[in-house]
């Protein structure tokens, strides 16, 4: 039996590019920047620990739900291929752009597994994608958004691959939301000692909004989604030297002053752990983007 129209779930509201920067998912605005920070940097053996850690369901379903009614969809920053495979699962077939050479191998091992969808894999970056204009009826671009050098060239570069004509035309990002457990610890324990500037997820958000309403998607929806690190280790103090190697390794593995920032993180990382104690959140918010009314005549 159907259910009644009253019990029906709501749709997210409409949003401009306006009402994205304003949104509480986007938050806080007291703290918001007055440029792009730069992007952070990703060591190979602090990534592979934090995505063993990593689960994220929550995302993968939202990112399915999201893509159903498409056929070409493009995946920018495969990493681990969760989210590729997923989709492939689901369409038949997903195309994908990686950066790191030892990602895109890992992105072909998975591919060569069988049974989940055809999974075209090319090396590339956001700033440049290898594709003609309007290849995709969907481009997903799954936490990129702190890791690029351009976001407006980035964000140029999505829209301009994604086919506004088609009628189920959307570009779709993930990034971090304003109560995110894993940001907020990293704000409050080392962007001090390194000398780096506040890191807010909903200004890159929010930045990404003005870029694509520019370039005609600036119909947007948002949807806040649920991920988590998990931390199994039984003895508390066990787990407080893991999660501050995870956090830290995860963006300054490589930097000189690693070893004082794993001191510095774990009292934070200790009151979190006495909240929640075997998982830190990482939370996110699912932008969907869709082309402007009338901008397609």
């Amino acid at each position: 039996m159907n259910a009644h129209p009253a019990t029906r779930p709501a749709a997210a509201p409409r949003l401009d590019a306006a009402g994205v920067r304003d949104h509480p998912l986007c938050g806080p605005l007291d703290r918001w920047p007055a440029e792009y920070r730069g992007p952070h940097r990703l060591s190979h053996t602090g990534w592979l620990d934090f995505t063993s850690r990593l689960e994220r369901r929550e995302e993968v379903a939202a990112v399915r739900s999201a893509v159903l009614p498409n056929r070409r969809v493009l995946d920018v920053g495969g990493g681990t291929g969760e989210l590729t495979r997923a989709i492939a699962a689901q369409l038949g077939h997903c195309t994908t752009v990686e950066p790191h050479r030892s990602r895109v191998a890992t992105l072909r091992e998975s591919a060569e597994t069988g049974g989940i969808g055809t999974i075209e894999i090319l090396p590339g970056h956001a700033e440049s994608l290898p594709f003609s204009d309007a290849s995709f009826d969907a481009v997903l671009a799954s936490w990129i958004l702190p890791y690029v050098d351009d976001i407006e060239r980035s964000v140029a570069e999505l829209a301009r691959v994604c086919d506004p004509a088609h009628p189920e035309a959307k570009v779709v990002l993930i990034g971090g939301s304003a109560d995110n457990e894993l940001v907020s610890i990293l704000n409050e324990s080392c962007l001090t000692l390194v000398g780096e500037d506040h890191d807010h997820q909903g200004y890159l958000l929010a930045t990404a909004a003005q870029a694509l309403s520019r370039h005609g998607f600036g119909d947007f929806a948002l949807h806040r989604t649920e991920a988590a690190l998990h931390f199994p280790e039984p003895d508390p103090e066990e787990r407080v030297r893991a999660a501050a190697s995870t956090l830290v390794n995860f963006w300054f593995e490589d930097h000189p002053r690693s070893e004082e920032l794993r001191t510095a993180i774990a009292p934070s990382v200790r009151r979190h752990f006495a909240r929640r104690p075997h998982a830190i959140g990482d939370q996110g918010v699912v932008l969907i983007a869709r082309p402007t009314p009338g901008s397609t005549g």
